[in-house]
């Protein structure tokens, strides 16, 4: 999200108010509904919304799927947010982006750019992140995630490990992404570590589609054919639809095992 005040103290002003108002109606349409969304983005910048107006429309993109031209946008805005063109005007003068805020930027346009399968983009993005971001935050955290999850596609597995590791150290709590440490740690044949791992994350999530999906395939990388297609199983038992279910069918037919009906 952006902030479109320079401070508290202009609060005041039922202008900003209603364009606070109106930036967070446009958020949650677009994610409520991605058309609509940018209908009433497009129509915001047609009046002067600039940078907020911009970004809601960048945002219905990403929820569309058009990941790679939302992406771009992003990338813009960023850049346009550094500059404070297009931004908008507090107290008689026109707001520059801080450096989280740009950090912020783009590392939405870095997902965005993996999710477009530009990885080379992503990767880009998320480094120039990662310079703006404000040592040792949770802001940082969160963007060295997001690098961590940008090397694993680009099978940059020992980066990958390397980042969640630094993750887990600022944040040992973060047991939701033990699951990318397993699938990590099985990219470099770590069995063992990828092993500790998912048996953690599936004892705090025990219906994670997720963890038998990745949980088949550390079996099936150890050699245990068997064992991997009743994981993959438990994912369709868990999730009919979806991004697991259709990643363990495909794993299902690869290995030349059919699904019962």
């Amino acid at each position: 999200m952006i902030s479109i005040t320079s401070g508290s103290s202009v609060l005041s002003d039922d202008k900003v108010i209603k364009e606070e108002d109106r930036y967070a109606a446009c958020m949650d349409l677009a994610d409520r509904s991605p058309d609509k969304g940018i209908n009433m983005a497009l129509e915001w910048i047609a009046d002067g919304g600039g940078v907020p107006a911009r970004h809601c429309e960048a945002y219905g993109l990403v929820k569309l799927g058009e990941h790679a031209e939302a992406a771009a946008r992003l990338i813009k805005i960023a850049e346009d947010m550094r500059l404070g063109r297009d931004m908008p005007i507090r107290m008689g003068k026109r707001i520059v982006a801080s450096a989280p805020m740009l950090a912020d930027m783009y590392g939405q346009a870095a997902n965005a750019w993996l999710l477009a399968g530009e990885l080379v983009r992503a990767e880009s993005a998320i480094d120039l992140a990662l310079t703006l971001a404000p040592k040792n935050t949770p802001q940082e955290n969160e963007l060295v995630l997001d690098r961590a999850r940008i090397a694993a596609a680009d099978e940059d597995f020992e980066l990958a490990l390397s980042d969640l590791d630094r993750v887990l150290k600022g944040d040992p709590g973060r047991k939701d992404i033990l699951v990318l440490v397993a699938s990590a740690a099985r990219g470099l044949n770590r069995f063992d570590r990828a092993e500790a791992a998912l048996s953690e994350y599936l004892s705090v999530f025990p219906n994670s589609a997720t963890g038998y999906l990745e949980l088949g395939n550390l079996r099936h990388a150890e050699g245990k054919v068997d064992e991997a297609r009743k994981a993959w199983l438990q994912v369709l038992m868990l999730e009919e639809s979806g991004k697991n279910a259709t990643a363990a069918r495909l794993n299902i037919e690869k290995t030349a095992l059919k699904v019962p009906n």
